[in-house]
């Protein structure tokens, strides 16, 4: 079943109609009564530690028995309900809540609310920003100065053209200056509405949080925006290192550190019970990585092993950027008994503080083996290894030609201290974080570039679609990696 609900209100009358489309999509007709309520919501008043009070109801339309309607079978019905505003009330604060039960069971079979008066609800969506003085790589670092541009959507009824403000009381920042964006935001729109001049200190310490109060000129609606200064953005973990800044929590949590299965080495975060290998019924569990930076141009991914019971049991994949709520990436149900390497992109929160959660929801019943995560990735900055000594480099690497059609050849050198260690990888990766091409190497080197010519396909031999590759040797010691762009 579905309701859509449409307002009309005189506010000098304090009169109005609200209009209730109910629509079925059941295959035989339902019967039961349409409740209306007039709620109204954010009343000042003292009680129980509160300071306001929420959804109290003001009336009931036509009364508290609510009207008899039967909905045909993949049908709509349409009901008009008059009603009244009393001038005691906050029109502002007021919405008509309609709902249609089954007076035997009492079971709601769908309900909606509108609010009588259209108003704009502004809320943090995200940002961008260009440096104004640094070295342009996109992040944020100590002792640049960036022009950050910050966005909200309007996810109420009328239109927004209120002036934003944005203040910080971090030590390590200074707003030099900040600009409302006049401009109209209208219901479901996003748009920027800030653009924020700000100076980082040099001393600031690198990984540091900077925390920006925003507010939309509008009654109760404020965020705050995070941004995370750093000379070392991306998040890589392999599991195998501890829980670093990974937290979990939830009703019946069982997220751990497991070794029962694992797609590197030893470790990975398992979802159940060690003993059993099953997850608990009434479970909503939570797993979080640390905040970090997306990288410009790069996109997360990870391995998993999955096992619920299909359509009852399932996991989810989200991400938030600080807007104040988590946004679903993706969501997993019934078994997938073998490591797989899940990805997705991120260019659109490039710069952006962000953090992943893994989110697992089991019903009363039939369980199964859970859900294990290994070997995270969100690509790192590339090319670093460009900045340092080439005495303390443990690898080089060189495209020719880049950009490059059909083919690039890829020269590299390892250190003699890298040859002690071990022998070095050399993958190519999509801008997902997805390993699409892995060399095999030589097992011995000199200081002699070594050569491979990469034809611009995969493991299989497919040919990859034009766009951008990182190319990445990595061993014990280190890694480098270096941007290739595949032209058609």
């Amino acid at each position: 079943m579905f309701i859509d609900l449409s307002c009309s209100y005189d506010s000098t009358t304090k009169n109005g109609t609200v209009t209730a489309l109910v629509t079925s999509d059941s295959t035989s007709n339902i019967s039961g009564n349409i409740y209306f309520a007039v709620v109204e919501n954010n009343i000042p008043y003292s009680w129980g530690g509160l300071s306001t009070v929420e959804h109290v109801c003001r009336d009931m339309l036509p009364n508290g028995t609510g009207t008899a309607v039967t909905i045909p079978a993949s049908d709509t019905i349409i009901r008009e309900q008059p009603f009244t505003i009393n001038t005691a009330w906050n029109e502002n604060n007021i919405y008509i809540v309609v709902w249609v039960q089954n007076t035997s069971t009492r079971l709601i079979y769908q309900a909606a609310l509108i609010r009588i008066q259209p108003k704009p609800d502004m809320e943090y969506s995200g940002l961008t920003y260009n440096e104004v003085s640094g070295n342009n790589d996109r992040v944020a670092e100590p002792g640049e100065t960036i022009m950050m541009y910050v966005n909200a959507k309007n996810n109420g009824g009328g239109a927004y053209t209120g002036n934003a403000t944005i203040s910080t009381s971090d030590a390590y920042v200074t707003i030099n200056s900040s600009t409302p964006q006049t401009t109209s935001i209208n219901p479901g729109e996003v748009d920027t509405v800030l653009a924020v001049d700000c100076a980082i200190s040099s001393s600031c310490p690198i990984d540091h949080i900077a925390e920006f109060p925003v507010a939309f000129g509008l009654p109760g609606d404020t965020s705050r925006v995070r941004l995370m200064i750093t000379d070392n953005p991306g998040f890589e973990d392999d599991i195998e290192s501890g829980q670093g800044g990974w937290t979990h929590s939830g009703s019946n949590d069982q997220w751990h550190i497991s070794t029962y299965r694992s797609h590197s080495p030893s470790s990975a975060w398992y979802n159940g019970n060690d003993g059993s290998h099953m997850y608990p019924n009434y479970q909503v569990a939570q797993l979080i990585t640390p905040y970090f930076v997306v990288t410009p141009d790069s996109g997360v991914s990870f391995w998993k092993y999955f096992a619920a019971e299909a359509n009852w049991d399932y996991g989810y994949f989200e991400l938030d950027n600080n807007c104040g709520w988590w946004r679903q990436i993706v969501s997993y149900t019934g078994s997938q008994t073998s490591w797989t390497q899940a990805s997705t992109p991120l260019a659109e929160y490039a710069g952006q503080t962000i953090r992943l959660r893994f989110r697992f929801i089991s019903d009363s019943s039939t369980g199964a083996e859970g859900w294990y995560v290994d070997d995270l990735r969100v690509p790192m900055v590339f090319g670093v290894e460009e900045n340092q000594n080439a005495h303390v480099r443990p690898y080089s690497l060189v495209l020719a030609p880049n950009p490059f059609f059909g083919q690039t050849v890829i020269k590299y050198v390892v250190s003699s201290k890298q040859q002690k260690t071990g022998l070095p990888s050399l993958r190519i990766y999509d801008v997902t974080g997805r390993i699409v091409k892995s060399f095999s190497l030589p097992t011995t080197y000199s200081i002699v570039p070594s050569v491979v010519t990469w034809y611009g396909d995969d493991d299989a031999g497919n040919q990859l679609p034009a766009g951008t590759y990182f190319v990445e040797i990595s061993g014990e010691n280190g890694k480098c990696t270096e941007k290739a762009l595949l032209l058609r």
